[in-house]
């Protein structure tokens, strides 16, 4: 009985230490991921539009909206399923703005852009999320597609919110963008009149 009950034992702690393993493992992997992407992702500049400034529960953060958040879906290609992740690809313009060509459900990047568009160098695909692929019709038209590419929000230090806020009011601030292969995008700091003033931390 004795011999049973430690066999049992064992086989419980040998449990209980494989999924903690486990879940170590899968942090390791999203903590190297992340890094991985910050350091070495495709780096682009983003003008920012603000939403709201303040969180009550987390300091001060800016929730941050930019101007290919909002799609034309006339720009859509196909009926991506519902849920499914959307593949929009940007270009760069010669005042470096950057504007929406493609959405679709695929990752298509072309090798021969199409005359009139930005050089294959100057695009990049991100990787985005909408609650509706499509918005309702408005006056018989389908609605613009309200893209999220998880590069919505900014944490900052408590008390400099506001202050932000003012400064994405003027245009001042941008946001400094990390892209990766598969297109997904993480924030690596906002600049201000040019300078990076607030840098994430790669952990």
């Amino acid at each position: 009985m004795g011999a049973d009950q430690a066999r049992s034992g064992r086989s419980i702690w040998t449990a209980i230490a494989t999924v903690v393993s486990v879940q170590l493992a899968v942090l390791g992997y999203i903590v190297f991921d992340r890094v991985r992407l910050l350091s070495a992702g495709r780096e682009i500049v983003l003008d920012v539009v603000p939403v709201d400034p303040r969180s009550l529960f987390r300091g001060d953060y800016v929730i941050l909206s930019y101007d290919i958040s909002q799609i034309s879906s006339a720009l859509l290609e196909g009926k991506p399923a519902k849920g499914a992740p959307l593949f929009v690809t940007i270009g760069q313009d010669a005042a470096d703005k950057w504007h929406v060509s493609r959405v679709g459900a695929e990752m298509v990047v072309p090798a021969t852009p199409e005359a009139g568009t930005a050089p294959a160098g100057k695009q990049v695909v991100l990787k985005a999320r909408s609650d509706a692929w499509r918005s309702p019709a408005i006056g018989g038209r389908a609605g613009p597609i309200f893209a999220r590419y998880g590069i919505e929000s900014y944490f900052v230090p408590e008390g400099q919110g506001l202050a932000l806020e003012k400064l994405v009011g003027e245009k001042k601030i941008k946001a400094v963008v990390a892209v990766g292969r598969d297109g997904t995008a993480a924030l690596k700091g906002l600049m201000v009149d040019g300078k990076l003033v607030y840098r994430e931390p790669l952990i």
